[in-house]
């Protein structure tokens, strides 16, 4: 049994046997670091835990105090979109709560370790290993946000010494404010439906300057499409032979059910970034990136110009947030989520006649219409929801999107004009 498991037993039993009551103050931190013969962060994490549990609650300035119904068992909901938020922003503050009591020896005084908290590196490099990121823990950098992380990337000068950046189209839409804002030098390859023209991309990859290809291989914002793990593997391999390095945006990670391209990566070409945004509040900037040996020191000393320690006090309410299990069961709640606005998405486009090539994401259906004549392209476009600011070049545009029965139906009866 560890310490926070013994103190958590402990604490529990006397509650259960009436040693400590309803309103009842728990004894201190130091008191119980002391009977248990380990540090305060340890007391800390198991006072957390059965915070979480609902066994105890905490009174600022005063300590912690039982519970009036301590540990009441409730039924599984089925929570509404904003009860699932508030969980997260009611998890997150109490952890955050929690950053502040009692570490004011390092967190209200300068920190010198730039790749981030020992703890939240802990945390997220469990996380990546959960989900086939098999990094070393010394391959990781907390960032404040994955776009702090992609303007380090895009500053670096990589071991390649190659020069421009090359984007999927279309892509992350900050991407492509990315390179439009600092005019930086960049090339695009389609991403269609189906994915993208290997053999265009090997030879971008053989005969133009690529520092880096950014790309979303699992659950393309906004296509909703992933490659398969055979193009992939062809993804890593190209880059090898040419001497390329691949930037992952995972940022849909915790939905996605196949292996990430870093799984792949047998030659340190692939560089991962993970955000915690899309899984806890979009206001909470950070994320985690594992990057190739050969880059770390050079993007550490970048990020030193930038910031002196990015969010040290959300770094450690994100630690303690990851280690309590509440990113887990607020990542399970997103999943039930997100699997039935897929299930949306599919009906809408069930029952109709053969589609063009198509997608689901979330509750929308993109079609490709790259087939069409320019006349009926127009026309389909103007029925499309936005999605010219994912492309750096907004002619480029080929793929409609659409979330109403009725948007479909009139983008249908346009493209049954041209069926015999």
């Amino acid at each position: 049994m560890t310490k926070v498991e013994a103190i958590k037993s402990y604490i529990i039993a006397e509650i259960k046997k009436g040693h400590l009551k309803a309103g009842d103050k728990l004894p201190s931190i130091r008191k119980l670091a002391n009977d248990f013969s380990c540090n305060k962060d340890t007391v800390q994490k198991a006072l957390l835990d059965l915070r979480y549990e609902h066994y105890i609650h905490a009174i600022e300035k005063s300590g912690y105090y039982v519970f009036e119904n301590p540990h009441q068992e409730v039924e599984a909901l089925d929570l509404p979109d904003s009860e699932i938020a508030n969980l997260a922003y009611e998890d997150f503050r109490l952890c955050l709560n929690e950053t502040l009591i009692g570490r004011e020896s390092y967190l209200f005084n300068y920190f010198h370790k730039q790749e981030g908290l020992p703890e939240l590196i802990d945390a997220a490099h469990q996380l990546l290993l959960e989900g086939d990121v098999y990094s070393k823990r010394e391959q990781l950098v907390i960032t404040a946000g994955t776009q702090q992380a992609l303007y380090i990337l895009t500053q670096l000068d990589f071991p390649n010494g190659k020069t421009d950046i090359l984007l999927e189209q279309p892509t992350y839409d900050r991407m492509v404010d990315l390179v439009g804002q600092l005019s930086l030098p960049y090339q695009t390859i389609s991403r269609k439906i189906d994915g993208i023209d290997f053999d265009e991309l090997e030879a971008m990859f053989q005969k133009s300057s690529i520092k880096f290809f950014y790309l979303m291989p699992r659950l393309h914002n906004p296509l909703g499409t992933s490659y398969t793990p055979e193009e992939m593997e062809r993804l890593v391999f190209l880059a090898e032979k040419y001497d390329v390095y691949l930037v992952e945006d995972d940022y849909m990670s915790d939905f996605a059910e196949k292996a990430p391209l870093h799984y792949y990566d047998t030659f340190e070409r692939v560089i991962y970034l993970k955000s915690f945004s899309s899984t806890i509040f979009p206001a909470l900037r950070l994320a985690v990136v594992c990057l190739p040996t050969c880059l770390k020191q050079a993007f550490i000393d970048y990020k030193k110009l930038m910031d002196y320690d990015t969010h040290l006090i959300l770094q450690k309410a994100l630690a303690l947030y990851i280690n309590n299990g509440m990113y887990a069961k607020n990542t399970h709640y997103l999943k039930e989520r997100y699997h039935k606005q897929v299930e949306e998405g599919e009906a809408l486009a069930a029952h109709k006649f053969t589609l063009p090539p198509h997608s689901i994401r979330y509750h929308h259906v993109l079609l490709d219409v790259s087939a069409f004549k320019k006349n009926k392209l127009t026309k389909l476009l103007r029925l499309s929801e936005p999605l010219s600011d994912f492309y750096v070049n907004p002619k480029a545009q080929r793929v409609v999107q659409v979330s109403s029965a009725d948007r479909l139906e009139q983008m249908l009866d346009l493209i049954r004009e041209d069926l015999p």
